[in-house]
């Protein structure tokens, strides 16, 4: 594995001579791309047209129960005697796990089936922003006025679970489920907070089609249909 050293000289060669910037590496690129005024006027017009076009929509759901993290993976050894169907070798191998993940899948596909998000015709497979709040049980200790303050969110939450381990669980629970799997989150937040009635409040926002058609072409196997796109 490369030294962070030795990262940053090479990053340094490869994009030294961009600018840090923002407008002046817009400068730098209509030089070094040599955009006529035609083109100008072309990326002007798309820019306007994207904008006229693509549109999100939204999709909220509350789960009520108490806001977990992900849980630490687990690690066991594969053989012929445990899972022979995973391990036909004379070899054994180790397998990373995780002790909740298949269980929440299997909950949230029951969701849907119970027709609670019958919004959604088949999985999203377009760029997608996410926010969840999660809601943890206002501790007992807390005296009525910082009950209240904590319920109107002046007081918030400085303990475990982390914010990447909330986003991780709920995410992979839409894996397959909500949408094809989460590598299609643009723009996540995590948002921690106190409440007397603890619950998951997930707000998804979910574009109309895809940017262009370089990632309809990566997208269409995956999605086994076809995908709108902007053009």
């Amino acid at each position: 594995m490369k030294k962070r050293k030795q990262k940053a000289e090479e990053y340094d060669i490869k994009y030294n001579e961009i600018p840090r910037d923002f407008q002046e590496r817009l400068y730098w690129m209509h030089d070094h791309l040599h955009v006529t005024d035609k083109k100008e006027q072309e990326i002007l017009d798309k820019r306007d047209r994207m904008l006229n076009s693509l549109q999100f929509q939204e999709f909220f759901i509350v789960l009520y129960e108490e806001p977990e993290g992900t849980p630490r993976p687990r690690v066991r050894l594969v053989n012929r005697t445990n899972i022979a169907n995973e391990a036909m070798a004379n070899s054994s191998f180790i397998q990373v796990y995780s002790l909740t993940g298949a269980e929440d899948n299997r909950f949230m596909r029951r969701l849907i089936r119970e027709q609670e998000l019958r919004s959604l015709d088949d999985l999203i497979c377009t760029p997608c922003e996410i926010e969840y709040t999660a809601y943890f049980h206002t501790p007992k200790t807390f005296n009525v006025t910082d009950t209240f303050l904590a319920e109107i969110g002046l007081i918030n939450p400085i303990t475990k679970p982390d914010w990447d381990n909330i986003g991780k669980k709920y995410s992979d629970m839409y894996n397959a489920n909500i949408w094809i799997d989460d590598s299609l989150v643009i723009k996540a937040v995590v948002n921690k907070k106190y409440s007397i009635l603890p619950r998951v409040e997930i707000r998804l926002r979910y574009l109309n089609m895809l940017y262009n058609r370089y990632q309809y072409k990566s997208m269409i196997d995956r999605a086994g249909k076809e995908v709108d796109y902007f053009e």
